[in-house]
């Protein structure tokens, strides 16, 4: 059963500590924009997996707190696997709008990444800023679709790093220039093969360099392209992680 009530993130979650606080964004949320009172219900979800039905106690000018009614039970509306978007940073809004549709689309964590053609480069003091930027943004996507996970939004990193490790992962880097394959069956393997999950690389406006895609091919990750038309980082991202869902879907 789907619980129609108004969604809050609240990062740490102590039922056993009394009411529940809610401050900030998601305050001004409930308040302002929402206009609820003392008395109505809602539903308090952690982003890590956890969700609460929840009564407003009393709401104040900063904070408003809530008593846990009863814990729902485990989504069923996430991905059987767990799946990994890195994605070459985009310029402008383009970054947000793969945020938001990235989290809307069931990813368990992203990982923003520069390479070579990379065009956008932060300062050091802009770094943390971004992620924080993106991190809310993924949290609104959650809350919006029903989801119970918050995907993470990992820190910036460089191409080479994130192709290390990934034991048990169907691995696979986006190119235009990639020789034509059955991505269909190569996403069944997950289930075929027990697989953890699968992580997709998809790169900046500028795309990969061969150089680029020989390395991640020495890394276990398979090139591939999804039509013959070239699409735009943004699109890309959407139409894969729109095709694995449709492909690991029960």
């Amino acid at each position: 059963m789907r619980y129609r009530l108004p969604r809050f993130f609240v990062e740490d979650i102590d039922t056993d500590a009394g009411n529940i606080i809610i401050t900030g964004d998601e305050f001004y949320h409930l308040k302002k924009v929402l206009r609820l009172n003392a008395g109505d219900e809602i539903i308090i979800f952690d982003g890590k997996g956890n969700d609460f039905i929840a009564k407003l106690e009393t709401l104040g000018s900063k904070e408003a707190e809530a008593c846990v009614q009863k814990k729902l039970e485990a989504s069923s509306n996430e991905p059987k696997f767990k799946i990994v978007l890195a994605q070459g940073i985009a310029k402008g809004e383009k970054m947000d709008f793969i945020i938001q549709k990235a989290a809307e689309l069931g990813v368990s964590s992203i990982m923003p990444f520069t390479a070579s053609r990379t065009v956008p480069r932060f300062k050091e003091d802009a770094v943390l800023k971004k992620i924080e930027r993106w991190q809310k943004i993924a949290i609104e996507a959650a809350k919006q679709c029903g989801r119970s996970i918050v995907p993470k939004i990992e820190s910036i990193k460089d191409f080479k790093e994130i192709l290390i490790g990934w034991e048990g992962y169907l691995k696979i880097i986006l190119w235009e220039d990639a020789v034509c394959m059955k991505l269909k069956n190569k996403i069944q393997e997950l289930k075929n093969l027990n697989m953890r999950g699968i992580i997709v690389i998809v790169g900046p406006e500028g795309g990969f360099s061969p150089e680029e895609v020989q390395e991640a091919e020495k890394m276990g990750f398979i090139p591939s392209r999804l039509f013959e038309n070239i699409l735009r980082t943004e699109t890309a991202s959407i139409v894969m992680l729109s095709i694995i869902n449709y492909e690991i879907a029960d």
